[in-house]
């Protein structure tokens, strides 16, 4: 259904219209046009791919899940996933303190309901670099778990995650878990919030659409007659449709045709789409949107590899950040789940992301030791800033 309305939830402010003036202050928004084009491309891909089919994604979503790998990863698997999120060019602790201030920003009491969690999940007795963790946990809230992954009840678990952080609309993400693997890191990003010009459940009528195969099927045509941002041209109708107290708003860009739709995408970029955001004026008309519901599951593999990440999907990668090889590890599985509901109280909006990191070849954990130094051994006292052995000897007979 509406696989022809581009609707774009965009978390940003501008001064535009009523909308809400942003935190000059907010220490996130370094990442709101890099993140906003990172999801474009993602879009326009996975576009490209199924043209005629409906495409939902967060992309604040899976950039945080990328983002928090990042952490993990080292020289050139790093810089390629920061690349591919454009966000190459500044330090990690940068980046990570951007993020942080991202996530108290998404998880602030506002008119609507919005929130963001992060996990990470890890194999049991594989031992992960404390460092990583602690970022993770300090920078991202991560919650911090140790799983058997060869336990079909490790799936479950993690579902059951995401299903409580995304107000029970996404109940899976995973169907199973490569037995090789190391870490798992998810996201989950929730929105609830009803529009500031509802529209009137009454005035709701069936109306024609026609789909992008080309088919003609009956939906329930939402309509509204006040006060908007809207704008058109020859080719494109955009409008504003506002959250409560305007914090947050949805635009809905209408291409004239699929050629139309098509070009749009092709140069739909962060610049782009604030350009066509600035260029809406305040206007009283009427918006006919259908009512409708969308459920969409997708994996990243082949896109990020596209854009730029294929190092991070091969045994070449470097994520001795999170565990020291060997073995090497790399990405094995990107997923993305996202939910829609468009009425006329307003939007309900949901995705997840998990990120699966497994050895590239078998990895044992490691069992537990028990070390008893009852026989002669040997000593060593090393300056570990330069590597100086500063004492060394043998003990072949401890004295008290």
């Amino acid at each position: 259904m509406a696989k022809y309305l581009l609707a774009v939830l965009v978390l940003m402010a501008s001064g535009i219209g009523n909308v809400a003036p942003a935190d000059s202050s907010d220490a996130s928004r370094p990442l709101a046009s890099p993140y906003a084009q990172f999801g474009f491309d993602v879009l326009r891909d996975l576009s490209s791919e199924h043209p005629k089919d409906n495409v939902f994604i967060s992309p604040t979503s899976i950039a945080v899940a990328l983002a928090m790998v990042s952490n993990g990863a080292d020289g050139a698997t790093r810089d390629a996933i920061l690349k591919t999120l454009h966000s190459d060019g500044q330090s990690i602790d940068t980046f990570n303190t951007a993020n942080q201030a991202l996530a108290e920003q998404v998880n602030k009491a506002t008119a609507v309901r919005l929130s963001m969690a992060n996990a990470l999940w890890a194999q049991k007795a594989v031992p992960i670099d404390p460092r990583f963790t602690r970022t993770l946990e300090t920078a991202y809230g991560a919650q911090a778990e140790n799983l058997d992954f060869r336990d079909p009840k490790s799936v479950e678990t993690i579902n059951a995650w995401v299903a409580k952080h995304t107000n029970d609309r996404i109940q899976k993400i995973l169907d199973h878990v490569d037995p090789k693997t190391v870490v798992i890191l998810t996201n989950a990003i929730a929105f609830k919030g009803k529009w500031s010009l509802p529209f009137d459940a009454k005035k709701t009528q069936p109306h024609d659409f026609k789909n992008a195969n080309g088919s003609v099927r009956k939906v329930p045509m939402m309509n509204n007659l006040d006060q908007y941002s809207y704008a058109k041209d020859s080719s494109l109708e955009t409008i504003r449709l506002p959250y409560a107290d305007g914090t947050y708003a949805m635009y809905v860009v209408l291409p004239q045709d699929a050629e139309t739709m098509r070009s749009f995408l092709q140069k739909l970029t962060s610049d782009s789409f604030g350009s066509l955001v600035s260029s809406l004026r305040r206007n009283r008309g009427t918006i006919e949107l259908p009512r409708f519901t969308i459920h969409y599951k997708t994996g990243l593999n082949e896109t990020l590899e596209k854009l730029g990440m294929g190092i991070a999907f091969r045994d070449k990668a470097d994520f001795s950040r999170i565990h020291q090889p060997p073995p090497p590890l790399e990405i094995s599985d990107v997923r993305h789940v996202s939910f829609l509901k468009v009425d006329e109280e307003g939007t309900e909006a949901a995705a997840a992301t998990s990120v699966g990191i497994r050895a590239a070849m078998a990895l044992r954990p490691m069992e537990p030791f028990h070390m008893v130094v009852d026989h002669p051994f040997f000593v060593a006292i090393r300056d570990e800033r330069s590597g100086h052995v500063l004492f060394a000897g043998v003990v072949s007979e401890p004295q008290s």
